[in-house]
């Protein structure tokens, strides 16, 4: 297991031309026809908030994907899509809109800024004498409750998924299944834009064991 702490900046012109990454904001790059799922209460479509490349190499056997993720105005309700071949949050209809409202104009970019491996930490970890394998899971935990933090002493929420990368949770764990892979971790505090999250909210976008469906869950304080 690892994390994968992760900071956003904003994309130069030439990182912005390339369309088809992880990147928060700008306008969906769409691998198949669109699918711009429509606000239900406004009768509009939502607002693009990101869209997040899953390469096959860190999938189940299946190829690429992208998984794109709206907000569904300000009701705390978000919609994602998965492409290609994947499916679109239940209960959301769709417009096949290439272009529409942005929750960012200028895409921001996910920038991974450190990689913690548990198994790592742990065989750094200096021996005690009579240790008994209890107190020694009690000290690795602590050891990786200082690694979440940053230099200011916060924990830290942002990531971007891939194989083995597990969530820090808010509240408790609350994967939406099991074995299914966490594509990215939001802070709301930490976006360059206002989302609704819940009060100090943290988002979670995960990607299903047959890379045909997304779920997106917050927890809040």
């Amino acid at each position: 297991m690892r994390y994968r702490f992760t900071s956003y900046h904003p994309a130069s012109d030439a990182e912005a031309a390339v369309t088809d990454g992880t990147r928060l904001g700008g306008l969906p790059h769409w691998l198949e026809e669109p699918r711009w799922p429509v606000d239900p209460y406004e009768n509009e479509l939502a607002s693009f908030m990101g869209q997040f490349r899953v390469p096959a190499a860190d999938g189940g056997g299946y190829g690429d994907r992208m998984v794109y993720l709206f907000a569904i105005g300000f009701s705390g309700e978000h919609a994602t899509v998965v492409q290609p071949g994947g499916q679109v949050t239940e209960s959301f209809e769709t417009r096949p809109a290439a272009t529409g409202p942005t929750e960012l104009e200028r895409a921001h970019l996910l920038r991974v800024e450190e990689e913690i491996d548990f198994s790592q930490v742990e065989r750094d970890m200096e021996s005690v004498e009579d240790e008994d394998e209890d107190d020694r899971e009690e000290r690795l935990e602590e050891l990786l409750t200082e690694r979440r933090k940053d230099a200011e002493g916060s924990i830290r929420m942002n990531q971007l998924g891939g194989p083995d990368v597990v969530p820090v949770w808010l509240q408790g764990d609350d994967p939406p299944g099991e074995d299914w892979q966490l594509v990215a971790q939001l802070d709301s505090y930490q976006l360059p834009f206002e989302v609704n999250f819940g009060d100090n909210g943290v988002g979670y976008l995960f990607l299903s064991p047959d890379g045909k469906n997304a779920e997106f869950l917050f927890q809040s304080c």
